[in-house]
């Protein structure tokens, strides 16, 4: 009997020990990223643009790109120099200003090139012939396109290579250029398959059995209706 009156008191209590209890202190952080600032300054500044980007603030990440950027120069580190412009030109391209996307890309590919840097020249001609081939403007996206193989042809395979006959192979497609998409993303096939890169075999496999019309095929990424064979444009 006393058991049970010491536990009808414990459970009437309860409640009140549970609101007389101090809350915990709840942490903070209005900070996008959780890891310390950079103590390199330069590196201090691409992180600022880093999250500028993120929350779409695209003249505050500019700013620090840009801070970042000096600094590089002043320290003659050619290959961030390269790296930061084409973070920039991304940046302008999401702000819709192609026109600053375009140069910022062209600045890179400069870098690049005084850099001895061949593949991240011709990755940042190929990111331009992207902006091109998105905004429909299809010859210059072609001749950029064309610009970034030439750098790439006398190397082995690797992964701008590959990216960029899958850009031009998708270039074709919205030009209704069907035989040319096919050639293209036949050479991505084959250059992701040289790289052992399966996921990106299995995605030209998708797209090149759709355009050629294998039955039963359909590709996520590729939802474009495709002309019938005898309307495929030969130009």
């Amino acid at each position: 009997m006393v058991m049970l009156a010491t536990g009808f008191a414990l459970l009437v209590g309860m409640p009140f020990l549970i609101i007389s209890e101090k809350p915990l202190p709840m942490l903070t952080d209005n900070t996008l990223n959780p890891y310390p600032e950079p103590k390199d300054i330069a590196a201090s500044y691409i992180q600022k643009a880093s999250e500028n980007y993120f929350y779409r603030e695209f003249s505050q990440a500019s700013e620090n790109y840009h801070k970042a950027i000096a600094i590089y120069e002043e320290r003659k580190d050619i290959h961030r120099v390269a790296t930061t412009y084409n973070s920039l030109a991304d940046l302008y391209v999401w702000a819709s200003e192609p026109e600053e996307a375009e140069k910022n890309y062209l600045l890179a590919a400069q870098y690049h090139s005084q850099n001895s840097d061949l593949l991240g020249q011709a990755d940042s001609i190929k990111e331009l012939a992207d902006l091109h081939m998105k905004n429909e403007n299809f010859q210059k996206a072609e001749k950029r396109y064309s610009e970034s193989l030439g750098l790439l042809k006398d190397g082995d395979a690797n992964r701008v290579l590959g990216s960029v006959h899958e850009g031009m192979g998708h270039m074709y497609w919205k030009a209704n250029q069907i035989p040319k998409a096919i050639d293209s993303f036949t050479h991505a096939q084959e250059t992701y398959a040289a790289l052992h890169y399966n996921l990106g075999v299995e995605h030209m496999t998708s797209v090149l059995n759709r355009l050629k019309r294998v039955p039963d095929t359909q590709h996520n990424h590729a939802l474009r209706e495709v002309p019938a064979p005898d309307d495929y444009a030969t130009h």
